[in-house]
């Protein structure tokens, strides 16, 4: 759970009796060469842009966008104020960022830059089953309510609720049904409508149209490896990792930074030290001994299509060698690997959640949604959600707004009431 000063399912927390553990703890930084010192002040001055950033754009509104890596090679470039060092691989510290909004910095935009917030995280140990079987549970009591393995295909709509609502839909076993209705609320991924996996008749709205198109997707990605015992340090939340700096001579500074090979001199036979990554410490929160790592798009993509896990593994090794608290000694054999595969689902959407990327203009989508607030063609998910966007609790309070819509539509006052509130 993010943003959990103002996340109202973090209520759910203590009501539901769900094992938690805040993730808030000082990370432990790494580089090719092993742990960061304390006086590896990157970090900061990628902070230092993230803030400029946002000033830049704040202060010149109808300034091109540019992709973040771009804009930031050219901030510590202007620095006056910093060391060779710092400028050399505060644009690595700026890649962090990456396992946040899911892709990398190459396409990310520098205009709406999601940069990281200071409000708590939280993990849920036992997931979000819990959540999602609480609020499911009063529309159990009819069968006929949830229907599982109904892909749809094609909604029939209209603005005014002049006639009914159809969705076209085909079920586990190939055959294709119907369902009528007074309206619809679309909670499809953004991907499911940039890979036109659902149709509309009539089509949507051009300004809905217009505002999912430039809005785009993301792939943030998941590896979790379980070792016989824990090699890495206990003590810490997270192990974060910043890519060498890429091979290349600044004239102007005469610098030559040559910390380590380049994503494009190794090619396809690179390994996981090409890419920044976070990697979460199982342990300290379950006790299990599991590391969680973090990736972003492009990479997600590519392994998620990996089948063998020996193959898997051999791509993140060189990591692991980098955490272990004691260097002499061999990785501890390998239990498992599991991974997540959303760029391959299209129920996913091929991905994961938005993400701001260079030409974007995500304001559009939620001014389109609006226009149509009075709609029987309601949509909702992250996406939809300025507050909150790419979170669940983003998603779930998009629910509330579709349903409250809706309910304004079929002249039923609302009471103000909702459903956490009310159990």
């Amino acid at each position: 759970m993010h943003e959990t000063s103002q996340n109202s399912l973090v209520k759910l927390i203590p009501r539901l009796s769900i094992p938690y553990y805040y993730d808030d703890g000082v990370p432990l930084y790494f580089t090719r060469e092993g742990r960061t010192g304390s006086q590896f002040k990157a970090k900061k001055v990628a902070d230092e842009f993230a803030d400029y950033c946002e000033w830049f754009y704040e202060t010149n509104p109808e300034a091109e966008d540019r992709p973040v890596h771009e804009f930031a090679k050219e901030f510590v470039l202007q620095h006056q104020l910093i060391t060779e060092d710092e400028r050399d691989w505060a644009p690595q510290a700026v890649r962090e960022v990456e396992l946040w909004i899911g892709t990398s910095t190459d396409q990310a935009s520098s205009k709406h830059l999601s940069y990281f917030i200071t409000e708590r995280n939280l993990y849920m140990k036992g997931g979000y089953d819990r959540i999602v079987d609480w609020i499911a549970e009063p529309l159990r009591n009819d069968s006929s309510i949830i229907r599982l393995n109904h892909h749809v295909e094609d909604v029939e709509w209209n603005e005014e609720g002049t006639a009914p609502a159809r969705i076209r839909y085909k079920d586990a076993a190939g055959e294709i049904g119907f369902i009528d209705g007074d309206a619809v609320i679309m909670t499809s991924p953004l991907g499911v409508y940039h890979h036109n996996l659902v149709s509309f008749n009539p089509p949507l709205p051009s300004d809905i149209q217009e505002g999912m198109s430039k809005f785009s997707y993301g792939a943030l990605g998941k590896v979790f490896f379980e070792f016989v015992e824990v090699f890495w340090s206990k003590e810490n939340d997270q192990f974060v990792f910043y890519p060498s700096p890429p091979e290349e001579s600044d004239i102007s500074s005469g610098s030559s930074v040559q910390s380590g090979p380049s994503i494009n001199s190794i090619g396809e036979n690179d390994n996981i030290l090409n890419y920044a990554t976070v990697t979460i410490n199982l342990w300290i929160m379950t006790g299990s001994k599991e590391l969680c790592v973090q990736i972003a798009e492009p990479l997600t993509q590519r392994i998620e299509k990996m089948q063998d896990p020996k193959e898997i593994y051999l791509f993140f090794e060189p990591l692991f060698r980098l955490f272990r608290t004691e260097p002499y000694k061999a990785l501890p054999r390998l239990v498992n690997v599991e991974t997540t595969h959303w760029t391959q689902d299209p129920l996913a959407g091929y991905g994961t959640y938005s993400a701001d990327k260079v030409g974007d203009e995500p304001q559009l989508l939620v001014d389109a949604l609006e226009n149509h607030k009075a709609s029987r063609l309601q949509f909702a998910g992250e996406h939809c959600a300025v507050a909150g966007n790419g979170c669940v609790h983003g998603a779930y309070k998009s629910g509330e707004t579709a349903a409250t819509n809706l309910l304004e539509g079929f002249g039923i006052p609302y009471d103000g009431v909702d459903a956490i509130s009310l159990k």
